[in-house]
C-alpha cells in the first residue's frame, strides 16, 4: 500500500510539473503565430476573430459553433463534408479560444452572442443561417436563436451544454 501511495504521489508531481512546463511555453498570440493558423482573421469590436468560410456563394449557410475547450478544428471532418455537399460553411474560434483574441471582458453568453452577430454582419452572410452547436456551442446557438430568430433557419445540437440558469 505504501509503495502504491508513493507511486501515486510521484505521478501527481509529474503531472503538475509538466503542466507548469507547458504553460510556461505558451506561444504569444500575434501575427507571427497566426500565420500558421490557416483560415482568415477579422477585427471585431472586442478583438480579432479567427474564422474560415468555404463553399459556394449560392449555398445555404451553415455556422459551426465549437464548445468551450476545443477551437474550430474540432469541425475539420464535418466542415469538409458539408462543403462537399454544397453548403457555404462558416466556422470560427470563440474569443479566448484558438487563434481569436483574449479580450479582457466578461466571458458570458452576451459576449458570444455579440461575437456571432458581428461576425455574420461583417462577413455579409446571407440570412437566415443553419446553426450547429457542439457542447457549449449548443448553448451559444440556442441563445443566439432566441435573441435573433429572424437570423436562424435551423439548429442542430451535439452534446449541448449550457450556461448557468
Amino acid at each position: 500500500m505504501k509503495t502504491f501511495l508513493i507511486i501515486l504521489v510521484l505521478i501527481a508531481v509529474l503531472l503538475v510539473g509538466s503542466y507548469g512546463y507547458f504553460i510556461s511555453k505558451k506561444t504569444v498570440l500575434d501575427d507571427t503565430a497566426r500565420k500558421s493558423a490557416g483560415g482568415q482573421f477579422i477585427k471585431l469590436s472586442e478583438g480579432v476573430v479567427h474564422y474560415e468560410i468555404v463553399g459556394p456563394d449560392t449555398g445555404r449557410v451553415v455556422v459551426l459553433i465549437h464548445g468551450l475547450t476545443t477551437p474550430y478544428f474540432v469541425w475539420d471532418h464535418n466542415f469538409k463534408d458539408l462543403v462537399n455537399a454544397g453548403f457555404r460553411v462558416l466556422r470560427y474560434d470563440h474569443y479566448g479560444r484558438g487563434f481569436s483574441d483574449r479580450p479582457d471582458v466578461v466571458y458570458d453568453r452576451d459576449l458570444y452572442d455579440r461575437q456571432l452577430v458581428e461576425l455574420l454582419q461583417r462577413l455579409k452572410i446571407r440570412l437566415p443561417v443553419h446553426l450547429t452547436g457542439l457542447a457549449m456551442g449548443g448553448a451559444v446557438a440556442v441563445y443566439f436563436a432566441d435573441r435573433h430568430p429572424e437570423m436562424v433557419s435551423k439548429i442542430a445540437l451535439f452534446a449541448p451544454a449550457g450556461f448557468p440558469i
